[in-house]
């Protein structure tokens, strides 16, 4: 009597199946804590050498596996965060290259949109006026895509950028502190424990001669970055946020 061979074959392919889910769900696994360990790596480095060391190591995984979203943006952070601290310009060139590369992969990537407009703004700040002028309308459509996908990455980011781009900006270019005001205010609603917020709502309110808001603003920045010796970050924001305090008490407005 011949063996029916079906429920063998399909037994052996549901196998295959499931040894295929197990591949998939631990080369994910696998990519997750990397990237996590990599976020911890780049979130506590100080230098340019470790900072250096990441791109290196991001950079090595992306020739393995091109095309992935996650390593391509974080790549272009990286990169922002180097130019930031060497101010050498190629690195936003590569960090806009690679944010934009993620957003061929994913248009909806609020961290993309994000990362592409800071390196755009950071960029024109560098080449001068004149260059500052051409980025302002990309950047502030960057920020708007990335605010509409996302509000809540990097601590509130876009509310903050575009916070601080409308209180930077003449009135005739776009300026304004209502709207600086704004959207600072929905950046700290976001993520109000993040000193940048805070500072920058306290120098909107200042601007806009709201002295006891710029107050309680900056009293509650200096209780945020009380403490924090080892974060140069937090202590340059804290400098800042002292300076404000000290213009508060000696300005010469009446006190509302």
């Amino acid at each position: 009597m011949a063996v029916d061979s079906f429920p063998i074959k399909r037994l052996l392919k549901f196998q295959v199946f499931l040894l295929i889910l197990v591949f998939l769900f631990l080369t994910g696994e696998t990519t997750f804590s990397r990237q996590v360990e990599l976020d911890k790596q780049y979130q506590q480095a100080t230098t340019l050498k470790k900072l250096e060391q990441i791109v290196l190591e991001i950079q090595k995984i992306i020739d393995d596996k091109p095309n992935h979203l996650e390593w391509e943006w974080r790549l272009a952070r990286s990169h922002y965060a180097i130019a930031k601290m060497s101010d050498d310009n190629h690195h936003y060139d590569l960090c806009i290259k690679h944010s934009s590369r993620s957003l061929k992969i994913n248009s909806d990537s609020a961290i993309s949109y994000f990362f592409r407009a800071l390196c755009l703004g950071k960029q024109g700040e560098m080449q001068g006026l004149w260059s500052s002028l051409g980025v302002i309308e990309p950047f502030e459509e960057d920020m708007k895509k990335a605010l509409k996908l996302d509000p809540s990455i990097q601590n509130g980011g876009p509310n903050r950028a575009l916070g601080k781009l409308y209180l930077e900006l003449p009135f005739f270019l776009g300026g304004s502190t209502d709207q600086a005001i704004y959207h600072l205010k929905e950046a700290v609603r976001l993520s109000p424990g993040h000193a940048e917020n805070q500072l920058g709502l306290a120098q909107a309110f200042y601007a806009a001669n709201n002295l006891s808001s710029a107050r309680k603003s900056l009293s509650t920045l200096l209780s945020l970055t009380d403490n924090i010796a080892d974060d140069e970050d937090l202590l340059k924001l804290r400098e800042k946020g002292q300076e404000l305090v000290e213009k508060l008490t000696s300005d010469s407005h009446t006190y509302d």
